[in-house]
C-alpha cells in the first residue's frame, strides 16, 4: 500500500472513529419510509400526521414518504428506533444533500428590498401577513449558504422550511426535494403561501454537458412578490416574480398550504 493511500485510509478510519466515540455527526438527515403508490402514500402519510409524526410525501411516479429533518445522525436513529417500536415501521436514514446556491453566480440578480412591521398591513391576505411577520422575525439574520442556525445565517431552503414548520407543515431540507412536495401549480394560479421555484444551468466536467436543477426557492406572498433568503443581500427578501433574473430561471410552483 503507497503512503498516500494509508493515509486516506487513516483519515477514513478517524472520521468513523470519532463518529461513533463522539457519538454525533452533524448534517441534516431524514427517515425514509419508503415509496408507494400516490394514494397509499397519502393515506400513510394522513395517517402518521394525525399521531403527531412530521412527515411529508416527495411526489414522483412513485411518491416516497419521508419524516423529519434530523441535525444530528444519532437523532435520526433514535426516532427510526421509535417508528420501528411504536408503528411498526422500517425506516431508512437518508442524508440530505446541500445542492442550493453555493455552487452558482447570482451576479445579475437584482436585490429585491426589505420591510419592517409597518409594512405587513401592506398585505390584505392574513396568510400573507403572517408569512411576512415569520420573515420578518429572520429579516436581521445573514443568508449562509447550508446554514441551519438561525442565528448564524440560514439558507433559501432552510428559511422556507422554518417559517412552514411554524405554520405545521414540514417539509424538506433542500429546494430540490421541496419542489416534489405538494400540488403543482401553473403561475397564473398562484396563492399566497405558494413555493416558488428556480434552476440554473451549470456545466457537468464528468458528464461534459450542461446540467439544469432547481436551486432556489421562496414563498409568494401576493402582489407578484415572493419572500426568500438570498445569497446576494445576505440576508431574507422581497422580490418581484416579473424581474427579468427571476422571469428567466422560473421552474414553478407548489402548493402545500391547504386553500
Amino acid at each position: 500500500m503507497t503512503r498516500k493511500r494509508f493515509g486516506k485510509l487513516l483519515l477514513l478510519l478517524g472520521f468513523f472513529v470519532c463518529a461513533g466515540y463522539c457519538g454525533t455527526v452533524f448534517g441534516s438527515y431524514s427517515l425514509s419510509l419508503g415509496t408507494f403508490a400516490e394514494k397509499e402514500a397519502e393515506v400513510l402519510h394522513r395517517q402518521l400526521i394525525e399521531r403527531g409524526y412530521p412527515v411529508y410525501v416527495l411526489y414522483g411516479d412513485n411518491c416516497e414518504v419521508r419524516l423529519g429533518c434530523f441535525d444530528t445522525l444519532p437523532a435520526a436513529g433514535e426516532s427510526a428506533e421509535k417508528l420501528k417500536n411504536d408503528e411498526k415501521i422500517v425506516a431508512k436514514i437518508v442524508e440530505e444533500e446541500d445542492a442550493d446556491q453555493a455552487q452558482f453566480s447570482w451576479d445579475d440578480e437584482d436585490p429585491g428590498h426589505g420591510v419592517d412591521e409597518s409594512a405587513i398591513t401592506e398585505y390584505g391576505d392574513t396568510r400573507a401577513q403572517k408569512i411576512v411577520s415569520l420573515g420578518i422575525e429572520l429579516f436581521g439574520h445573514p443568508y449562509k449558504y447550508g446554514g441551519t442556525k438561525i442565528g448564524k445565517g440560514i439558507d433559501c431552503s432552510y428559511f422556507v422550511q422554518s417559517i412552514f414548520k411554524k405554520l405545521g407543515i414540514f417539509l424538506p431540507r433542500t429546494s430540490g426535494e421541496q419542489f416534489k412536495v405538494g400540488q403543482e401549480v401553473k403561475a397564473p394560479a398562484l396563492q399566497v403561501g405558494d413555493l416558488v421555484f428556480f434552476k440554473k444551468t451549470y456545466y457537468n466536467k464528468r458528464r461534459k454537458k450542461g446540467v439544469t436543477r432547481i436551486n432556489h426557492v421562496g414563498i409568494y406572498i401576493g402582489n407578484g412578490e415572493f419572500i426568500h433568503a438570498t445569497r446576494n443581500v445576505m440576508r431574507v427578501t422581497i422580490s418581484r416574480l416579473d424581474e427579468a433574473y427571476f422571469v428567466k430561471r422560473f421552474a414553478g410552483a407548489r402548493r402545500v398550504l391547504k386553500t
